[in-house]
């Protein structure tokens, strides 16, 4: 019982050497001086302060008074701290947390309509310029769409387009919703937003731009009769370039032409297989098959557009 009796009195005095005193506190020195701040450690000879700076010691011995704030007062304090800081989220709830512990202190509510107005000014500047930079994004699209005959889109981390204008020069030049912009001029597409890309194609007045556009279709294997031969495949022939294959030719009416494919177009990949460096024959191979069943290929067309 003695031990036991010893351990609670060693701890009890501890913790009276080192109890956290009020939130607010006012240190008024012996030579006059004043500092605001919070005492967080109280010891035999000295004080722990936290003071908007950081912390600092002070020794007992220095100090004539301390004034302790009430708790609203404190909260008030520390409302006002974020206040000038600007965290209007955070003075505010200081300042209903010292409405709440005195509903009728008239220096919270004060400072809690300031708050409040301000905040509520600085989301209408908020808004307001959002509002304005949307309705620049937006003239500038229309101007890329009036300009090329194609609207443009951003899903994922593709530049695609969401639609093409009849009879714009997008149009003309082959184009269609969902094709991919995969490059403009010397600039790569990934990663690029769709606030910077538009502001790319609109810059300058006139200008010729090229854009590199990759398509993939999803094809029906036929039978095709062509020049005295029958064979089932989409309606293309194919030419090797180096490690690439270009459509050498499309037979009109036939699945590819349908689809919009068209002579110079650089076949990327058939039916998931990337044709780098596969010969032609291979390729045919892949594109030849059972009629009336699905063949999936990518192409890649370089197209330069004048904006108007």
């Amino acid at each position: 019982m003695r031990r036991i009796f010893v351990f609670i009195f060693a701890v009890c005095v501890l913790g009276a050497c080192l109890r956290p005193a009020a939130r607010g506190d006012t240190i008024i020195f012996k030579d006059g001086r004043k500092v605001e701040g919070v005492i967080t450690e109280e010891g035999d000879d000295y004080y722990n302060v936290k003071i908007k700076i950081g912390m600092m010691k002070i020794n007992k011995d220095m100090v004539a008074e301390i004034k302790k704030l009430s708790e609203e007062e404190n909260l008030v304090g520390l409302g006002n701290q974020y206040l000038t800081s600007n965290n209007l989220d955070a003075a505010i709830e200081q300042y209903k947390k010292a409405l709440r512990a005195n509903p009728d202190y008239q220096p919270a509510k004060d400072a809690l309509a300031k708050a409040e107005k301000a905040k509520g000014e600085a989301e209408a500047k908020k808004r307001r310029a959002l509002e304005e930079k949307e309705k620049e994004a937006a003239e500038k699209r229309d101007r890329v769409k009036s300009g090329f005959g194609f609207a443009i889109e951003s899903p994922g981390d593709k530049t695609m387009l969401a639609d093409v204008i009849s009879g714009g020069n997008a149009e003309a030049a082959g184009l269609k919703p969902k094709d991919e912009i995969i490059q403009i001029n010397d600039m790569a597409t990934k990663g690029k937003s769709l606030d910077e890309i538009t502001e790319y194609l609109t810059k300058g007045d006139g200008a010729v731009f090229t854009f590199l556009i990759q398509r993939e279709c999803e094809l029906t294997r036929k039978k095709i009769d062509y020049q005295k031969h029958s064979f089932v495949g989409i309606g293309i022939f194919l030419d090797a370039a180096g490690d690439n294959l270009l459509i050498n030719s499309v037979i009109v009416g036939e699945p590819a032409d349908l689809a919009g494919l068209k002579s110079k177009d650089r076949a990327i990949s058939i039916d998931g297989k990337p044709v780098s460096g596969m010969s032609v024959d291979e390729a045919a191979g892949l594109i030849n098959g059972d009629e009336s069943s699905k063949l999936k290929i990518v192409i890649q067309r370089s197209v330069e557009l004048e904006r108007k």
